[in-house]
């Protein structure tokens, strides 16, 4: 299943009580708020959540395994997301117990 940004929106209005109007345009604030800081070369950090950060990509030439054609892919800048620990293991743990294998007690 996909969770959409309308999704979103509902379960913020239905677990505050706010309107999905104000909801929506707290959403798109803080997205926005993130896209603005790592044009601008930030780090974003939600603690217990985890980091916004762009990398570096260096210029280098890839072959289409399809067609076996050489191309060229330019220098860039890549936005990433890094998960915090605690997240990273409740999510894991989560999906294990959801699929039946018992977590590692650890």
């Amino acid at each position: 299943m996909t969770v959409t940004k309308s999704d979103l929106v509902n379960r913020m209005a239905e677990a505050t009580g706010w309107t999905k109007v104000d909801c929506e345009v707290i959403l798109n604030g803080f997205l926005a708020n993130i896209i603005e800081s790592l044009q601008q070369g930030d780090r974003v950090e939600i603690r217990g959540f985890g980091s916004f950060f762009t990398k570096e990509r260096q210029p280098r030439l890839v072959k289409n395994p399809k067609t076996n054609k050489v191309i060229s892919v330019d220098h860039r800048f890549v936005p990433v997301f890094k998960p915090a620990k605690h997240f990273k293991k409740s999510v894991n743990e989560n999906l294990l117990i959801k699929s039946g294998i018992k977590p590692n007690e650890s």
